[in-house]
């Protein structure tokens, strides 16, 4: 099975959590190839298999939001993009639209598995490939005062094809205020931490993603 992963925490340092999970997924037989923020532009100083997204040069218009893309955790990007303007926002999506286009073009992959609910997600379920979302608590109350981010979270939710939350906290908050349909709630969702060694549950679930798609289950 051919997996794409997209975090939304830098993705070029050889120890970030995309690569140690894009390892453990290797080891069992999957075709990974990573895409998320990253430190460099373009092809410069590329690994094959990754595809970055450089934010510096969009986030240059907002001093928050190029301190979180400098920092590079996911947690700080989260925080700060319910704080950018919308114009600078949209700019960021459509430099991450291009990278995650350009991955999906060239791994053309089973699944896409997207680390947080946040500005990357919908971008990914926009490629036609089943998603699956891995929700942590902070995605959810980054959206708090931003109805549009809200908006944005609550379609990429929706869009997913498989919604994994970090913990049993963030499942019942998925389940209230999120995905109202029970029905719909205990077909989707999965509640397990993505550590390090999540590898064999993020190829389950991607397997499950698409057999959903292909409706043998």
């Amino acid at each position: 099975m051919r997996i794409l992963l997209v975090d939304h925490g830098r993705c070029d340092d050889p120890a970030s959590r995309s690569h140690v999970l894009r390892a453990g997924l290797e080891a069992i037989g999957m075709e990974v190839a990573v895409c998320g923020p990253s430190r460099l532009p373009g092809l410069e100083g590329r690994s094959p298999g990754m595809y970055g997204i450089h934010l510096h040069d969009v986030a240059a218009g907002s001093r928050l939001f190029l301190a979180a893309v400098r920092d590079g955790s996911a947690e700080a990007l989260l925080g700060a993009v319910a704080d950018v303007k919308s114009r600078l926002l949209g700019l960021a999506r459509e430099t991450a639209r291009q990278a995650i286009d350009e991955a999906a073009d060239a791994l053309y992959p089973d699944a896409i598995f997207v680390a947080h609910a946040s500005i990357l997600t919908d971008l990914a379920a926009e490629t036609g490939a089943p998603v699956v979302v891995h929700v942590a608590a902070g995605d959810l109350t980054a959206t708090a005062g931003r109805p549009s981010l809200r908006r944005l979270v609550g379609r990429a939710i929706g869009s997913s094809t498989v919604v994994v939350a970090a913990d049993d906290d963030t499942a019942a908050t998925l389940r209230r205020d999120w995905m109202e349909d029970a029905v719909d709630a205990g077909r989707r969702l999965q509640v397990w931490p993505l550590g390090a060694d999540a590898a064999p549950r993020i190829a389950a679930a991607c397997g499950l993603a698409v057999a959903y798609r292909r409706g043998g289950a």
